[in-house]
């Protein structure tokens, strides 16, 4: 009898041991993003803003031209971007395209970043770093990177 309980004890420890509170099914790590406000050089204002570009204007590429998805945050007028990612990589490069068909006025915005992953006892976490706008001036600002074109 004994034996039956050291047993029962030891694989009921096992199974707990093995059990992690951190990993909560269906648990997903939040998706790496970029925020972008894209902002006058001259007048210092939002271009979405003073209406020289509207959300309809905005298209998002890689070097090749596959759409990235992304989304235009209304209330603050701003562009936040949602590359795949998968692995680690570095140098990859983005364009955003603002091309006001009404008035013909374009502007490009071009990106760098890299991918870092980070192991997760759950899952594997991916943050972009090292964001560059190599033609533009920029400043990041509570979440945000401030792009003036």
């Amino acid at each position: 009898m004994r034996n039956k309980g050291i047993a029962i004890i030891s694989f009921l420890s096992l199974i707990m041991g093995g059990c992690s509170d951190k990993c909560i099914e269906g648990k997903q790590p939040i998706p790496a993003s970029i925020f972008v406000e894209i902002i006058d050089a001259t007048s210092e204002e939002n271009v979405f803003t003073n209406e020289t570009f509207s959300a309809n204007d905005i298209t998002v590429t890689d070097v090749i031209g596959t759409e990235i998805p992304f989304e235009f945050v209304e209330e603050v007028n701003i562009i936040h971007l949602l590359p795949k990612t998968t692995i680690d990589a570095r140098n990859i490069d983005l364009k955003i395209t603002l091309n006001n068909q009404t008035t013909m006025v374009e502007e490009e915005v071009n990106l760098k970043y890299n991918v870092e992953s980070k192991v997760e006892e759950c899952y594997t976490s991916f943050e972009f770093t090292n964001i560059l706008f190599p033609e533009n001036n920029s400043q990041y600002e509570e979440g945000v990177f401030i792009v003036k074109i």
